[in-house]
């Protein structure tokens, strides 16, 4: 199968991967090159990676070979194992980048590092140490002509170093080179990005990324381990003009997590980011249906917000609403407190028998597969209560009808519109605002608030997440494995004995994805966002068998 795979993208995973290795620590190199392969990186390309330690990175993503999707995925491409599939993709390429030996071996230096820039149209060009440079000729040489066609190498003298490329017979255009440098570094690339080799090797220093103001503030910023950054710059490219000056992600790998860190100096006005203050606190989360698999709680001071609401709710509803002459925020925001939380939980009603839903709310109702509960605190009860009697006045504008009720003594607004249901709403007597779908998640939730806060639905060991963030959000894979499981046969319609088997043989095949993690913040004058991969990888020897298709 790996042979039908191209020699492009071969070449392209070779160049990438020696070129991540060294964007976050530099590695000691001699007295002369203090900024290390940084300094052949243009602030100019669409993009720049770089990996702290090749070997270190290499032996990390071996572990994964463990992980029980790994093999799941490998059975997928006809493989009995995650580890026999990376091995044939290792043979492509030439050199076993999990090993820190093989990469030696090929005369990469992996400690220190490499980079890599990225200009668009399929060009990249690495920077990487060179433990010896004629087993690293070598070992490019093989991969040119068992992968490229191309055996002709010509070895010429440049100004900036000594340039290596391999021809194929009868054509002038090299498919792949390479240029010693000095410092026991080398510039390598394939195809048109050979072309730019020495360009990049003559690079001024003030030009390079080892110059860049914006990066370098941002991974002071970014605390905690890495073993890999990426740059983005802005004003080309993938961030355009007017949006940021640039963006830099640090990634680090554990054997529990998989974590990716972003960190962007605010372009807008400091007041604009007072909303990721953290303030409130997260008591409210101990009113959230235990068997929710998604949770969101925001900690800053929702009157800041009154630049974000328009985009969370919609162009009709926000037309709808400033046609009415409803202020937002002197009706809502200002008059709710720091602490708001919101949770999904799957259906017990849902029916899976027409497959994925139109994710388009004017055509599919959301509640007919996930219940809805989100609760703040306002200030003022009878402020809040008479804010709550103007929405079914002008719910007609954004095709809703909200009508109010009695709910067991408790006045309710129920919600519909074509799909069906819509989200309906209350405010208890202590100040507890409550939105949920469908009518009897807001039942259940208001007989809920008469009791004492339990410990909420998040687990023990994803409660730490975002401590001194003002917004969090959890997706708990397991959680949500174990509702789709425990849903009935009837739920997968006709046969749906059978597709539920096929199912649960499939969430076991993934279970070592506990869940995904997002937090947002600020720190000093930049937005800031951590989002983690939580693993739980199975023992060691345990296999994944594919399950097989009804």
């Amino acid at each position: 199968m790996l042979r039908r795979v191209g020699s492009l993208p071969l070449l392209l995973l070779l160049v990438v991967f020696a070129g991540c290795s060294r964007c976050g620590k530099e590695a000691a190199g001699p007295a002369d090159s203090p900024r290390g392969v940084s300094r052949y990186l243009p602030r100019t390309a669409q993009a720049a990676v770089v990996i702290d330690d090749l070997g270190t990175l290499g032996e990390k993503l071996a572990r994964f070979q463990n992980l029980k999707v790994a093999s799941f995925v490998a059975q997928l491409q006809n493989f009995p194992s995650a580890e026999r599939y990376v091995s044939a993709v290792m043979r492509q390429v030439g050199v076993d980048l999990r090993s820190r030996k093989a990469l030696e071996d090929a005369g990469i230096d992996p400690k220190r590092g490499a980079g890599a820039a990225f200009f668009g149209g399929m060009q990249a060009v690495s920077v990487i140490g060179v433990k010896d440079a004629d087993k690293l000729k070598t070992t490019l040489a093989t991969f040119a002509r068992t992968r490229l066609g191309a055996s002709e190498e010509k070895d010429t003298k440049v100004d900036t170093g000594r340039l290596v490329t391999f021809n194929r017979p009868g054509s002038t255009t090299p498919m792949v080179g390479m240029l010693f440098l000095k410092h026991d570094l080398v510039l390598l690339g394939g195809g048109a990005s050979v072309a730019r080799l020495t360009e990049l090797a003559a690079l001024p220093e003030e030009q390079s990324l080892a110059k860049e103001p914006v990066l370098e503030a941002s991974l002071k910023r970014l605390s905690g381990d890495r073993d890999f950054h990426v740059w983005l710059p802005g004003g080309s490219g993938l961030l355009p003009a007017g949006t940021v000056q640039g963006i830099t992600f640090t990634g680090h790998i554990e054997e529990r997590a998989v974590t990716l860190r972003a960190d962007a100096p605010w372009p807008d006005t400091q007041t604009s980011l007072a909303a990721l203050e953290p303030k409130g606190g997260e008591a409210l989360a101990g009113w959230l249906p235990q068997d929710s698999f998604f949770v969101a709680r925001f900690r800053g001071d929702p009157a800041q917000l009154d630049g974000v609401w328009p985009y969370l709710a919609g162009s009709q509803v926000t037309r709808a609403v400033q046609e009415a002459g409803f202020n937002v925020k002197t009706e809502v925001l200002d008059n709710l407190k720091p602490g708001m939380v919101l949770s999904l939980s799957l259906s017990p009603t849902v029916n899976l028998s027409s497959g994925m839903p139109d994710l388009d709310l004017r055509r599919t109702n959301p509640f007919r597969f996930v219940n809805l509960v989100a609760l703040a605190e306002v200030k003022d009860v009878a402020k809040g209560q008479a804010t709550l009697d103007k929405v079914p006045g002008f719910a007609g504008g954004f095709g809703a009808k909200v009508e109010p009720t009695d709910m067991s003594g408790q006045k309710a607004y129920l919600t519909s519109y074509r799909a069906g249901e819509g989200a309906h709403f209350a405010l208890s007597k202590d100040g507890k605002l409550v939105l949920a779908g469908p009518r009897a998640r807001l039942e259940s939730t208001l007989a809920s608030l008469a009791q004492p806060a339990g410990t909420g639905p998040v687990s023990e060991d994803l409660k730490t997440v975002g401590k001194d963030a003002a917004l969090v959000v959890l997706l708990d894979l397991r959680r949500l494995a174990d509702a789709v499981k425990a849903l009935p046969s009837a739920a997968w319609g006709i046969g749906g004995f059978a597709i539920k088997a096929t199912t649960v043989r499939w969430l076991d095949a993934t279970d070592d994805l506990r869940a995904v993690t997002l937090a947002l913040s600020r720190k000093d004058k930049a937005l800031q966002a951590e989002i983690s991969l939580r693993l739980t990888p199975a023992p060691a020897g345990t296999t994944t068998t594919t399950p097989a298709t009804p």
